[in-house]
């Protein structure tokens, strides 16, 4: 994390301190609630929690978490960073997480006292926005249930979903064939697993092969090709309340066109939830 942040995030701290809440800006589309907690014993933090612009490296809104650890920030879309700063712990800083108008996410936030924290960042519950360019539950459904018709991949209804008694997306994951969850906490430590056949002396063999993971949300794809995003990794701590489909794709053979972003190789995970 470079200098001119955490200065500038140490100076945002000192004034919440100080002040309390700041107000948020008016009209404010985007909204993130969440907890901030201490790593190491699971006990909230009151620390100061802000979204962070990445091109400037400025904190655009921040708040002081309550007593429980609680905060809720507003601002309007674009891209930011979520940051948190306590005095005797180590900032934290995630990836840049792009949000659009309308979009509501609750995540929980790790902070240490040494260095970066065991967890992940873990959203625990994600709303797309309200826009009318956003296809209608019912059509986006439709959509589903016409490539569950076609047998490629793996796809499961919100009644599906239900009978697993899966409590989160990461629970759920790991029942599901030809996917490796070695923590189902975090997305990092999940893995597309495909049989590749090859020829040996002794005859035909199969060897597995372990592969990165794209993820979408309603049709939007979350992760960030190439970087370690703590918001993606935290997907497994996502509760299924919302969640009304859940398709799987095995590789580039079960890889809808929709879903075949060009840096796209070894299959993805496609979420749908809620109006």
């Amino acid at each position: 994390m470079g200098f001119q942040f955490i200065r500038r995030a140490a100076g945002a701290a000192g004034l919440l301190f100080v002040a309390g809440l700041v107000p948020a800006a008016v009209q404010a589309q985007v909204v993130i609630r969440g907890i901030l907690y201490d790593d190491a014993t699971g006990l909230p933090v009151r620390g100061a929690v802000m979204l962070v612009d990445p091109s400037t490296d400025a904190p655009v809104a921040h708040v002081r978490a309550d007593s429980a650890g609680q905060f809720a920030l507003q601002t309007r879309e674009g891209q930011y960073q979520i940051a948190a700063v306590f005095p005797g712990y180590t900032s934290v800083l995630s990836a840049p997480i792009a949000l659009q108008d309308g979009e509501q996410m609750t995540v929980h936030v790790p902070i240490a006292v040494k260095g970066d924290p065991t967890h992940q960042i873990a959203v625990v519950q994600h709303v797309k926005p309200d826009h009318s360019s956003v296809r209608s539950e019912r059509s986006r459904l439709s959509a589903f249930d016409a490539r569950r018709a076609l047998g490629t991949g793996l796809h499961f209804d919100a009644q599906q979903i239900a009978q697993s008694h899966a409590a989160t997306l990461g629970e759920f994951l790991q029942n599901v064939p030809g996917l490796s969850v070695t923590d189902p906490a975090t997305t990092s430590s999940m893995t597309m697993i495909r049989s590749i056949g090859s020829f040996t002396s002794s005859g035909r063999s199969t060897r597995s092969n372990a592969c990165h993971i794209a993820w979408f949300i309603d049709g939007r794809r979350i992760d960030l090709p190439g970087m370690s995003d703590p918001i993606t990794q935290g997907l497994g701590m996502m509760t299924l309340d919302n969640v009304i489909g859940i398709e799987v794709f095995r590789g580039l053979s079960e890889l809808p066109p929709e879903f075949a972003d060009p840096d796209v190789r070894c299959g993805a995970v496609a979420l749908w939830t809620r109006e």
